[in-house]
């Protein structure tokens, strides 16, 4: 059997253990498709204030992260602002370094 040096000391690790959860929350929102110019695409468009129900935040803080993350516009009629859906909701998962995505697209 072999003897363990006794000088070398007991040999301890750290470890470091992280665990990651996935909390999936469905909401809805009412959408416009228009053609995004950006993305060359026919996209749903939500108006800001939509986007604050959608995310539990106010107007005025989805305004300011739009425009932070330069994201893809229009002005509808009434000079609303129209969020590019799924480029803000692009944005978003780059900020939180996850996934938000719309069920049943596969490409965002």
């Amino acid at each position: 059997m072999a003897r363990r040096n006794d000088m070398e000391g007991p040999h301890h690790r750290e470890v470091v253990l992280e665990i990651e959860h996935i909390k999936v929350i469905r909401k809805r929102a009412k959408t416009n498709l228009r053609f995004c110019r950006d993305c060359n695409r026919t996209t749903d468009f939500i108006s800001v204030a939509g986007a604050a129900d959608l995310f539990s935040t106010s107007p005025l803080e989805v305004f300011e992260f739009t425009q932070s993350n330069v994201c893809h516009f229009q002005v509808g009629s009434e000079q609303t602002i129209l969020l590019c859906l799924p480029d803000l909701l692009t944005a978003m998962g780059k900020r939180m370094k996850g996934t938000v995505k719309l069920i049943g697209e596969s490409n965002l």
